[in-house]
């Protein structure tokens, strides 16, 4: 792991300042008020190799994290070892907030590279109170992180609608019809490994009802990452329990 601190940014670094005016987290600001933010929150530039951890359950949550580029996951493991979750976050995302801000000892998950990752850590303390001089990007930057915060809440309240809407086929039906937003054709951002774990099923379980779908002529598997509706008003029957 290799980390730069923002006070030795120089011009050459300003890609990655450009990075950060394009999340969430830092919109509405400009470059000078993205400077002074990293520089009151001890900005810090992280660099992660794929499969690297970068949590470990029992670290001490003390920064939080936003991906610049790359993917991670974080895994979460019952006492028996199995997955009880698993969730991806990629560029212009956040991750240990939770922790973060409900001031946790210790964490009770793990974080892993999927990919060679650049991530940006900045103190907690910084989101806690503005300066003196109640400055506008302090301000800004603390309503963001509220943005950011609620729209994780609508997220996580919507996945669990999906996991009580019904059995296995209503729930893959329903994420089906959610992923396709009206679009033909969906690109899954998990692998069937996840997916499963996602909607609380088997891998095996999850491939027999796609299968399923795919026979009736609801849905066509293109490769491991892809599918197309080809009934969508039958799909959303399904979901609904029809």
């Amino acid at each position: 792991m290799e980390g730069n601190s923002v006070t030795n940014v120089t011009d050459s670094k300003k890609g990655e300042k450009m990075e950060l005016k394009q999340t969430i987290l830092f919109q509405n600001l400009n470059q000078k008020e993205i400077y002074r933010v990293l520089q009151c929150a001890d900005g810090k530039f992280l660099n992660y190799t794929k499969n690297q951890s970068i949590i470990l359950p029992d670290d001490k949550p003390e920064v939080l994290y936003l991906i610049l580029n790359g993917k991670v996951v974080i895994e979460q493991y019952n006492y028996m070892g199995k997955p009880m979750n698993l969730e991806y976050r990629t560029e212009g995302q956040i991750f240990g907030e939770s922790d973060l801000f409900s001031k946790k000892e210790r964490f009770d998950f793990s974080v892993r590279a999927v990919s060679d990752c650049k991530i940006l850590t900045t103190k907690r303390s910084f989101f806690y109170r503005t300066c003196e001089k109640s400055c506008k990007h302090h301000s800004k930057i603390i309503f963001n992180m509220l943005h950011i915060l609620s729209n994780d809440n609508k997220q996580k309240q919507q996945r669990l609608e999906l996991l009580t809407c019904g059995d296995l086929n209503q729930r893959t039906a329903q994420y089906l019809s959610e992923t396709a937003k009206g679009s033909e054709l969906i690109t899954l951002s998990m692998d069937r490994n996840t997916l499963s774990t996602y909607l609380n099923t088997t891998r095996p379980s999850l491939s027999r009802i796609f299968s399923n779908l795919q026979e009736d002529g609801i849905i066509k598997i293109e490769g491991r990452k892809h599918i197309r509706i080809l009934d969508q008003e039958r799909l959303s029957e399904i979901a609904d329990g029809v």
